[in-house]
Order: C-alpha cells, then structure tokens, then sequence
C-alpha cells in the first residue's frame, strides 16, 4: 500500500468508525450486518486495510449511508468546485479508478470511471434510485437486468437502480464514463 492508500485506509476507516458509532451499533452487529468478519471490520476501522467496493457498499448500506460519503471528508456547501487535480479517487481494484465529481453530501453521485482493458465492475448491483450513464471514451458493456447494451462515446443510459446492473471494458482500449446516481449509491 503506498502512501495516499495509506492515508484513504486511515481516513476511511475514521470515517467508518464514526459512522458506526453514529448509528449506535457495536462492530459485531455492523459486521453480521454486512456479511463480514468481525476482525476484517476492525482493520478496516484502524485504517490497516481498505475494503473493496463492494465490502465498503455492505458496510455503508449497513450504516443507512453512502460509500461516497464515507470517502467524503469536506461539508455541505451550497456550491461546490471540484478541480480535477484535487478530486477524491478510489481504486475499484487494479484495472478501475473511480474519482468523485461531487461532495459526498449531495442528493445524487457523480462519479467519472477509468478502466483498464478486460475489466469489469465485480459484481452487479442494485439500490433503490436510478442510474444514468454517459460514455466519454471507448467502449462500455453494460448489462441491465441480464441484457448487454454497447455503449459508444456519447452513448447514454438511463434505467431504474433496482434493476441488477454491471459494467465491463471488453477491449483493449481504456474507457471513461460518468456514472450518475439518485439517491446517492456510491
């Protein structure tokens, strides 16, 4: 782990621990919760480790929040300038970067992913809102409720969250889209 993942692991798992004991809940009952160990949750909350998306998705759901508002350190402010240089970033695993393009506190994400050729989000997911996704670069495979649309740059998407959803970079280019969700998913 270098030293900014250092520094997210650290700052994440505050972030979680304060958000657990926000919601009065004890680390085994946010654990069994989100279907993880126990000792897992402890080194995610010392900052030893950083969860995967889709742990850090188990564990803000169990919290009634947001992954991105648990990565989120700033406040609610009624405007907001993000510059790219300075935009929050979380490593989807080593072929995905996803950077926020929005507080954590807003009432819809905003999130730009880059992904490395032949990669894919881990699993599908679903969450109460909608979904919209706009493809700025190369070409994206998202499936929707078990059907495949190719998405060119340019190309849109827009479908009910609570249809199962997964994204994939078939190609050997890297791809970038925004991914726009309400209420918050991420």
């Amino acid at each position: 782990m270098d030293d900014d993942q250092a520094m997210l692991a650290r700052t994440l798992g505050a972030s979680i621990r304060s958000a657990r004991k926000a919601a009065g809940m004890t680390m085994a009952e946010v654990a069994r919760r989100a279907d993880l160990s126990q000792p897992f949750l402890s080194q995610v909350e010392n900052g030893n480790t950083a969860p995967s998306v889709i742990n850090l998705h188990k564990i803000a759901q169990t919290l009634g929040t947001t992954a991105h508002a648990l990565l989120e350190e700033g406040s609610r402010q009624p405007t907001t300038v993000i510059r790219a240089a300075d935009a929050r970033q979380y490593n989807l695993g080593p072929s995905a970067v996803v950077r926020f393009c929005l507080s954590g506190t807003r009432s819809l994400d905003c999130n730009e992913v880059t992904a490395e050729p032949h990669s894919g989000a881990e699993a599908a997911t679903t969450h109460a809102g909608e979904e919209f996704v706009y493809v700025i670069s190369g070409t994206v495979r998202l499936s929707i409720d078990g059907v495949d649309h190719i998405l060119a740059p340019g190309d849109t998407a827009h479908f009910p969250a609570t249809l199962a959803h997964q994204w994939f970079n078939d190609t050997d280019d890297e791809v970038r889209f925004l991914f726009v969700s309400t209420p918050p998913s991420f």
